[in-house]
């Protein structure tokens, strides 16, 4: 009887050998296309980060040359005082220069005396 059992035990063990190695390739195929979807994914996430990374660095460069005016418009606050006073200086050198003109031209004219230019 021993020996009718092996022979049994055998036969059930090759048939649940078959389904238990399909089992490994389904499963083994399923963890391959798992794998190539993680793949793809890791990709995606790659572009979208590469993507990002630009984004960030043009903010940057933004930032910068926006800080750069921001510099320079603080030293034009800082010289509006002073090119208020060349401005002075430019209109009152353009009155003397008219009082100068005038009195060259009136020299000009004719030599007046001096009690007509100094009355006293």
């Amino acid at each position: 009887m021993a020996a009718k059992n092996n022979p049994q035990k055998t036969m059930k063990a090759a048939e649940k050998s078959p389904s238990l190695q399909q089992n490994l390739i389904d499963s083994n195929v399923k963890l391959q296309q798992k794998l190539i979807e993680l793949i793809e994914s890791n990709n995606q996430v790659s572009k979208q980060l590469s993507s990002t990374s630009k984004q960030i660095e043009d903010m940057v460069n933004f930032f910068r040359e926006a800080g750069k005016y921001m510099i320079a418009e603080n030293d034009d606050e800082r010289l509006k005082p002073l090119l208020g006073k060349i401005s002075d200086l430019v209109e009152q050198n353009k009155t003397i220069m008219r009082g100068l003109i005038l009195v060259q031209k009136y020299m000009k004219a004719g030599q007046p005396s001096e009690h007509k230019l100094f009355p006293e």
